[in-house]
């Protein structure tokens, strides 16, 4: 994956980070202003005038296409090799950058922010935690309001069997 590649090369002063979008120009408001998909071609464009910068991105882009996708198909080469520490669910992971820290990257395009990334793998532990017991007590709660729903609904329900009943039973025929 070549993102890094793409930024060196079209001098991109924007953030530029890897999702399932593919390739994401943006800033910390809008991550995907303009978006490079994996085969190299332009799958989001910027429509706007008024950013210099992003006008000139994708207009060296337009100007060479071929030379975009070899960039976004050859591996990205790193000068240096930080390890740093975030988590997925009950897993921790661990994954290299250049420089720890929003707004930059993993080696693999992953922007890292402040309560996900850290050079702490401790720390990681303790916000993966905190996660887990938020997630436990939103579960907890969703599963009381559901509780609380089917009852009203089977309360309704009774009520309107325990009407029909009683019509039967005062008027038979």
């Amino acid at each position: 994956m070549g993102w890094k590649n793409v930024m060196d090369h079209y001098r991109i002063e924007h953030h530029v980070e890897v999702t399932k979008e593919g390739i994401c120009i943006g800033s910390p408001y809008i991550h995907n202003i303009i978006v490079i998909g994996l085969d190299g071609k332009i799958k989001k464009r910027y429509e706007g005038r008024s950013n210099e910068d992003l006008y000139r991105y994708q207009n060296e882009m337009d100007a060479g296409p071929e030379t975009l996708r070899q960039l976004v198909q050859s591996p990205d080469s790193f000068a240096a090799a930080v390890s740093v520490y975030t988590y997925c669910g009950g897993n921790i992971i661990e994954k290299q950058c250049e420089t720890p820290g929003w707004p930059n990257v993993t080696h693999d395009g992953e922007m890292m922010y402040k309560n996900t990334f850290s050079t702490d793998k401790d720390q990681v532990v303790v916000w993966a935690k905190e996660n887990a017991d938020l997630g436990i007590k939103l579960g907890r709660e969703r599963i009381a309001e559901a509780e609380k729903d089917l009852s009203e609904r089977q309360d309704y329900l009774a009520s309107r069997e325990a009407n029909r009943a009683k019509l039967e039973a005062d008027y038979p025929a």
